[in-house]
């Protein structure tokens, strides 16, 4: 009905008091469901008067590990009626959307007037006779516990309500309607005044929809849609704020008149006779796409910090690893699906310190003319990889055992990649990428590499620090119906490789690998889907240096061989694995999809010296389990011509192996 027409207005005092009393008694799930609308005739139109509605999350008790756990976390609304509010924010989560579209009028002053008008009527004597109200059964269970904590959150309410005002004051969306708007902004002393006017009247204040003035130390960015209608929208010249204001005309010829001193964008149809005056210093984004005008009044995201993040590692060299890591999103404007990513995770051994690790991984989607950059960095120190040669018929000298063909080196890896992302299927990434190599006998003694010469390996050469420098190109296509565990769609992973070198022993690599997966189910209803996956890789330079080979094995793509069995300049492979669902776990703890798997596996590498007609293949089933549809996990057991392995996988790759 706003939308509609500009006659008719919220009661938003009358929200915000409803609100109050939600965070008062700890009721969480606040969504747009939980609200029924009363109205009064004003004599222009509706004043719509919030009427709250099922209650059922008051009061409610939160314990246990995993609770608190998941209240840290992705949860956080489920913190529990406590004597304090630890996190207003959180315990908001649910009415994030309501909140923004209903509470966005209310300035600072009014907003703690109608607080403190809350907590003044809270008083004891109130409290005590609402517990009174108890059935007698339960009474003398909860009674005294709930007013204690009632009268410890009354003390807290007021710094927490204006704590969760600057919150949803950060970025305020305000809308016009189908009709005609004229969207003014004008300065009050430090602030940035918005108002909204039904017509073009600037000194009727009966005319008036919408009055704000906006603190820019606790607002950030205001945002403007004019929705339909031909609205019309102003920056007086004497206007100047921080803050930052993207206006989003709509359909309907717009006129823009765009003075003063304050950083805006401009988003509306090419198509549309709309008029610009003074937008040179506008950032301006006219498209024939009416996706340009898209308004969301739900999907609002809570940045998320997420430390420390303990990890764990283990391998048979160095033992158990022990690390932090940190997690960052961050969300913005148009910014899908975030607009920042950020992930750092170490590992470090706790006893002797020899053996760590450090890998950063950073995304900051549309900033540069819209496109994403990526930065990526891994030093490790060291690695522990398996090399049993290079060639398709390398053989695996079991009374030797697998500890044998392990290499232990050390590398420093980073890339800066600018992204295109055409649509949400398909992004091209380019930019340049750094490696440093450096290994010693001492690691590598005993073992495979401490005689490179019977591997037709240069040992002066494996032991010689190596850098390279160059450029990264990756080819993206997903279009899966489900990113976690996808029965139908197709992804294909494109990425080639050119790098020169930049010290006497580092010879320069050119190589190209590419990797696509079809899902297919038969019906929606049918409990049997298919996987098929195929790749290959080249590398086209003469000398293939054993860190940079092309590998086949547990890891990558053929199940049933060690780990990186397999090395060379060249490889193909595919794979064929069928997945039939059991059932679905309807666990309160971990509910999800339960079901077996079989699948056939083939490969083979060469090198460019020496050819082989030899496939490789291994065969083997297991089960799956799909906790939450938050992550695939499987364990399997994989049979080859060479060995039986027991696998366990998490996500819905082959190569996330543990």
């Amino acid at each position: 009905k706003l939308y509609e027409e500009n006659n008719d207005k919220i009661n938003q005092e009358g929200v915000l008091t409803a609100r109050l009393l939600d965070m008062f008694i700890g009721d969480f799930d606040r969504h747009a469901d939980q609200w029924k609308w009363g109205t009064e005739d004003t004599g222009i139109g509706k004043l719509y008067i919030a009427v709250p509605r099922d209650r059922d999350q008051a009061f409610f008790n939160s314990n246990g590990l995993l609770l608190k756990y998941l209240s840290r976390q992705r949860m956080r609304f489920l913190q529990g009626f406590k004597k304090n509010i630890p996190d207003i924010k959180g315990l908001n989560f649910v009415a994030r959307d309501f909140d923004r579209v209903f509470l966005n009028g209310i300035e600072a002053d009014t907003w703690k007037a109608v607080t403190d008008s809350f907590i003044f009527k809270l008083t004891d004597t109130v409290i005590d006779s609402a517990v009174a109200n108890y059935p007698e059964a339960v009474k003398p269970l909860i009674a005294e516990s709930i007013a204690a904590k009632l009268k410890s959150r009354r003390q807290s309410l007021s710094e927490k309500s204006l704590k969760y005002y600057e919150f949803i004051s950060r970025e305020v969306t305000v809308t016009g309607s189908n009709e005609e708007e004229y969207f003014h902004l004008s300065q009050d002393n430090k602030n940035l005044k918005l108002s909204v006017y039904r017509k073009e009247l600037d000194n009727d204040s009966s005319l008036v929809s919408y009055r704000r003035s906006f603190d820019p130390a606790v607002t950030k960015e205001l945002r403007l849609f004019g929705l339909n209608g031909n609205d019309k929208f102003v920056i007086d010249p004497d206007v100047s704020s921080p803050i930052k204001l993207r206006i989003i005309g709509g359909k309907g010829e717009d006129s823009f008149n765009l003075q003063g001193n304050v950083k805006n964008f401009l988003y509306d149809l090419s198509t549309e006779k709309n008029v610009l005056i003074n937008t040179r210093k506008t950032n301006k984004e006219l498209l024939p796409q009416v996706s340009v005008l898209d308004y969301k009044s739900n999907g609002f995201q809570y940045n998320q910090l997420n430390f420390p993040m303990f990890n764990l590692g283990f391998n048979s060299e160095d033992g158990l690893l022990l690390g932090l890591g940190l997690h960052a999103r961050t969300y913005g404007f148009r910014k899908d699906p975030y607009k920042t990513d950020q992930r750092l995770t170490t590992l470090i051994t706790p006893t002797n310190g020899n053996a760590y690790q450090l890998k950063y991984r950073g995304e900051f989607n549309r900033v540069i003319s819209k496109n994403d950059v990526l930065f990526n960095v891994d030093l490790v120190n060291p690695t522990l990889n398996n090399f049993f040669g290079l060639g398709n018929d390398t053989e695996f000298n079991t009374d030797l055992g697998v500890q044998y063909y392990r290499v232990r080196y050390k590398y420093v890896e980073t890339d800066l990649l600018i992204r295109k992302r055409f649509n949400d299927l398909f992004s091209i990434s380019v930019g340049p990428t750094y490696y440093h190599y450096w290994d010693n006998y001492e690691d590598n003694k005993n073992r495979i590499l401490g005689d490179p010469g019977a591997q037709g390996l240069d040992s002066a050469s494996i032991y010689s620090p190596k850098s390279y420098l160059g450029v990264k190109a990756k080819l993206d296509i997903v279009y899966i119906d489900n990113e976690v565990f996808p029965s139908r769609g197709i992804t294909w992973f494109t990425e080639f490789r050119a790098v020169e070198g930049l010290n006497n022993n580092s010879g320069d690599l050119s190589r190209i690998v590419s990797d696509m997966t079809i899902y297919a189910k038969v019906s929606d209803i049918s409990r049997i889907s298919t996987v098929l996956r195929f790749g290959g890789g080249r590398i086209f330079n003469d000398k293939t240096e054993y860190f940079q080979a092309l590998n086949l094995g547990v890891n990558n793509y053929l199940r049933g061989y060690f780990k990186n069995r397999f090395s060379g300049s060249g490889m193909l492979y595919g794979s064929a694995e069928l997945r039939y669902r059991l059932f679905k776990s309807k666990s309160a703890i971990l509910p999800g999809d339960v079901g077996l798997m079989g699948f056939f596996d083939i490969g083979k590498v060469w090198v460019n010296n020496l050819e082989s007609k030899k496939w490789h293949n291994s065969v083997g089933g297991g089960v799956y389990f799909v906790p939450f549809n938050l992550i695939m996990l499987s364990a399997s057991l994989a049979v080859s011509e060479e060995s039986r392995l027991f696998n366990f996988t998490v996500g819905t790759k082959f190569n996330l192996t543990f």
